[in-house]
């Protein structure tokens, strides 16, 4: 009789645990939800995740606020969502800094502290810098390499996607930069808009209205192939840079959100995907709106990336500091 009440006491503190989850979870979302992206205002993370959140609120059925938290990277925003409750209500943008940073660096998360749930795009790293700088990939090979360390860079953060990128073409060239790390590609256009640096590391779509005005000129892309929007611009492995490199921009939540939680915001990321909505938005911003991934294909590629930017590391004697 007492093992009997034992098991009744234990069965309704387990029932109490676990009710407020399943009955949150079918009852997703009843508040708004918000997206933390982990570099400043303005730059190609913002954009994408907030055009794809404006979208998204349709199908989620409550609105979507997009927050900034630069600062290390991505770290200072990884950080404070691996720490949310795990509820579905608080949400990040990621990209390749999400692998980069626990493996060059000590930090309180790793890839495992996130539910990846779907890609939104990806796009090529590419060097950009004033059209009265520079006007073509050889004009820079050819300063640089009578001026050593005299070209600046600016990148989006330490060790970041496109902080790696540079130092693989360096690698390749055997050219000799200053790399500047910002907090965001944001700060790294308005440092090389400003003339603070001669270089900056963009996705194509960040800079398109100044290369159409002819402000800025696009010198060369780390695609694998030459770009729709910009057939003449070479790609590395046209100019002996035998690099293929780009940016992806997810979203994720953090691990242990219920499963159906997640089921609910990837479909309707997905559907966002589908509507002509999205395609007008992204193409308008010079985005690819096709370059999207549900949550199977995105868990597959965030896995792949492990691998591969490890590997990258090792490749140009980046040392971790755990």
């Amino acid at each position: 009789m007492k093992l009997s009440r034992h098991i009744s006491t234990l069965m309704a503190a387990a029932a109490l645990v676990l009710a407020p989850t399943c009955g949150f979870a079918a009852n997703y979302p009843s508040k708004p939800v918000r997206i933390i992206v982990p570099f400043a205002a303005g730059g190609a993370a913002d954009m994408t995740t907030r055009l794809a959140a404006k979208i998204a609120e349709k199908y989620l059925g409550q609105s979507i606020t997009v927050e900034n938290r630069p600062g290390g990277g991505g770290v200072t925003g990884y950080t404070e969502v691996a720490r949310s409750r795990p509820d579905g209500y608080t949400l990040s943008e990621v990209g390749p800094s999400i692998v980069i940073s626990p493996l060059t660096k000590k930090t309180s998360f790793t890839t495992d502290s996130f539910i990846p749930i779907v890609n939104m795009v990806f796009e090529p790293e590419t060097i950009a810098c004033l059209t009265k700088r520079f006007r073509t990939w050889e004009e820079l090979v050819e300063f640089s390499k009578a001026n050593p360390s005299a070209v600046k860079v600016s990148v989006s953060g330490a060790m970041a996607s496109d902080h790696l990128a540079v130092l693989r073409v360096l690698k390749k060239t055997g050219m000799k930069w200053v790399i500047v790390p910002t907090n965001g590609s944001a700060q790294g256009i308005t440092a090389m808009l400003g003339g603070h640096v001669n270089l900056t590391v963009v996705s194509p779509s960040e800079l398109s209205e100044q290369v159409r005005s002819g402000e800025v000129s696009y010198l060369l892309t780390l695609a694998a192939k030459r770009l729709e929007e910009y057939p003449a611009l070479p790609i590395g492995f046209e100019k002996g840079v035998e690099v293929a490199d780009g940016s992806w921009r997810g979203i994720v939540a953090p691990k242990g959100t219920p499963e159906d939680v997640i089921a609910k915001i990837e479909d309707a990321f997905v559907k966002t995907f589908h509507d002509p909505k999205f395609a007008e938005a992204y193409g308008k911003a010079g985005l690819p709106s096709n370059m999207w991934m549900n949550r199977e294909d995105f868990t597959k590629q965030v896995e792949e990336q492990k691998t591969d930017i490890a590997a990258v590391i090792a490749e140009i004697d980046v040392k971790g500091r755990k």
